[in-house]
């Protein structure tokens, strides 16, 4: 026996295969929740980190508008003392370290002398010092920068968005401007705050949650600041062609002062982004590369795979062992079963000393190998009674069968034809016709219950009513006679449903009794198809001495007769449907005129066949059929 097709290996793979899907499910199941645990930590992670940066951010422009604001007073005041409006910008500048430069641009032509005047303090790197110089000229339009000009027509405080100051701070910068009004509303200065965006750029720099996580501030006009460069977006093209999608939907969360977090695709690489607002209209985001969050995990699970790969395969080996061990019984007791199939039911059993199932196997085999060999010797007796038994009970259906009419008239007067099918060897139901001086006897018939009982019952209802016939009783008193012979000595309480009538074939006068039985189908000459419902009196066998009703008709030339047993409309198909006296009718009525009886009979059954399909009889079934010509 190959390996591969034996029971222990068969066994150990099945534990290996169960044991290798187990495994997965829990390596799934946690490399899931530990994956998604890591993930929302680190999301919390950098929300936290980029919240504590917007505070920071916030806290310094706060800073620098409360300086600026804190000046409007002074420059009111000295608004007279040009001079001292030069110390203001000093003072603004020397008051906070991250402020690079401070000036108070007047209205044009606001002093009578001055088209432009615009009293500017700096900080100089280099030497570390405070300079002042006037910045207004025509070079130098103040009133046209964006600083200046949103501040004056909407009279409110504005942070304008990075610009290069050439001609005033030399420098990326961004400006924070105030609107100094008179006393009539009007806008006569503004004062301002530069700050160098190299200082925002550091200090978004230092933001690393993770390894190559990266940190941007987006301007209200679509400057990025980074910690390495500035880049202007003008327009849509561009945009696409230094960003992607997802890159371009977190601007426009960005631009819209929304906070949250956002899933990037980046080529191949996926990113998480949290982002949120600063009050000045700005906002912030720091993007974190999913490898690094999850690269110990992924170093973790690798381990995992490789343990556990080796750890399955011992596993495997181990149980190939053991089992192969433990079932080797198994082989033997299958040697001893092939032999046992050969007809050696003394064939040797394997020796087990263990007191598990692997003995009760061999205490069940033991005692299967007497068993059989006693069933063996019973089974030879039984089979001889039973071949026997069929033997007889063929016989039994032979001279049943040969009870019955088996040659049928067929001349110029009228034409018989019938047929009866046991649903067992032997069955109840019966028909008989004769002929006594230009009058036909005939009777069909339904025995309660089946096989042999239902057949003696049946052969002798059949003996007496072709003996009545013979000595030419009415109808009614044949069944009388009948019914009182059987209800004598009916200790089995048996009793037969039975239609009996004569028809005198000169005046086509019929008279007919029912004992129970099914209506029998008449066929007119003109096709006219209908059930022939006679005064339904008690089945033979019942009560002694029951008086029964003699009715009579006249039946027409080319009138047909359709008498059956319950076995014919009670016949079912598979699914328990019944054939029904509606169907048997319809039958009949489509019938050819030119159908013979044996015709007709032959038809209708293969009409029941059809109907029932595989479905086995569950009751004889009798036919008889008389045509009048």
């Amino acid at each position: 026996m190959r390996i591969s097709r034996s029971l222990s290996a068969r066994l150990s793979t099945t534990i290996l295969l169960i044991t290798s899907a187990l495994y997965l499910v829990a390596i799934l199941t946690i490399a899931y929740f530990s994956q998604k645990m890591i993930a929302q930590e680190a999301y919390k992670n950098a929300s936290n980190v980029l919240n504590a940066t917007i505070q920071d951010i916030n806290q310094t422009l706060d800073k620098v508008e409360s300086s600026v604001n804190n000046m409007n007073w002074i420059v009111t005041e000295h608004l007279d003392d040009t001079a001292y409006l030069y110390h203001i910008t000093s003072e603004i500048v020397a008051s906070n370290e991250e402020i690079e430069g401070s000036a108070i641009a007047f209205c044009a032509d606001y002093f009578k002398d001055k088209h432009y005047f615009s009293p500017y303090s700096y900080h100089d790197v280099n030497s570390n010092a405070i300079y002042s110089k006037q910045l207004g000229n025509d070079n130098y339009n103040y009133f046209e920068m964006e600083w200046f000009t949103v501040p004056f027509h909407t009279k409110l405080p504005h942070w304008c968005n990075p610009y290069y100051d050439e001609g005033g701070g030399e420098m990326m910068m961004t400006t924070y401007s105030y609107p100094l009004l008179d006393e009539d509303g009007n806008v006569y200065a503004i004062i301002t705050a530069d700050i160098s965006l190299a200082w925002l750029a550091e200090k978004i720099r230092s933001l690393h949650p993770y390894k190559n996580s990266f940190t941007f501030l987006l301007c209200k006009n679509g400057v990025y600041i980074s910690g390495d460069e500035f880049s202007l977006v003008d327009n849509q093209n561009e945009k696409e062609k230094y960003i992607n999608t997802d890159y371009y939907l977190l601007g426009e969360k960005m631009a819209s002062g929304d906070s949250g977090s956002l899933r990037i695709k980046d080529k191949i690489e996926y990113s998480f982004a949290v982002y949120g607002p600063l009050h000045n209209g700005w906002s912030t985001a720091i993007i974190s590369p999913y490898k690094d969050i999850f690269i110990y995990l992924l170093r973790m699970n690798f381990i995992i795979i490789i343990v556990s790969t080796i750890g399955l395969f011992l596993l495997f080996v181990l149980c190939l062992r053991i089992i192969k061990k433990i079932t080797q019984p198994l082989t033997e007791f299958s040697v001893a079963t092939l032999n046992m199939a050969k007809g050696n039911f003394h064939a040797r059993l394997p020796q087990i000393n263990t007191k598990d199932e692997m003995k009760q196997l061999y205490n069940s085999f033991e005692y299967m190998q007497k068993s059989i060999t006693l069933y063996i010797k019973e089974l030879r007796s039984t089979t001889a009674i039973n071949e026997r038994m069929e033997s007889e009970l063929n016989i039994a259906r032979n001279i049943q069968l040969n009870m019955v009419p088996t040659e049928f008239p067929d001349n110029e007067r009228y034409a018989i034809h019938a047929t009866l099918q046991p649903a067992k060897e032997v069955g109840g139901d019966f028909y008989d016709f004769i002929e006594v001086d230009d009058e036909i006897f005939f009777a069909i018939g339904d025995v309660s219950g089946k096989g042999v009982p239902a057949a003696l019952v049946m052969s002798i209802t059949r003996a007496a009513f072709r003996f009545l016939g013979g000595i030419n009783l009415t109808i009614d008193k044949m069944i009388e006679k009948i019914n009182n012979t059987m209800c004598q000595r009916n200790n089995s309480k048996m009793f037969v449903t039975m239609f009996a009538g004569k028809i005198n074939l000169k005046t086509g006068v019929m008279q007919y009794c029912n004992a129970g039985h099914n209506p029998l189908v008449i066929r007119h000459p003109d096709g006219r198809t209908e059930f022939f419902y006679a005064q339904t009196n008690i089945a033979v066998g019942i009560s002694n001495g029951f008086s029964y009703e003699l009715e009579e008709t006249r039946l027409e030339k080319g009138t047909r007769l359709v008498l059956y047993t319950d076995g014919v409309t009670e016949a079912e198909d598979i699914k328990k449907k019944q054939y029904g006296e509606q169907r048997l009718l319809n039958f009949v009525s489509n019938l050819s005129d030119s159908k013979s009886a044996e015709d007709l009979i032959s038809d209708l059954m293969a009409d029941v066949k059809a109907f029932t399909q595989d479905a086995q009889p569950n009751d004889d079934i009798t036919i008889l059929t008389i045509s009048l010509k």
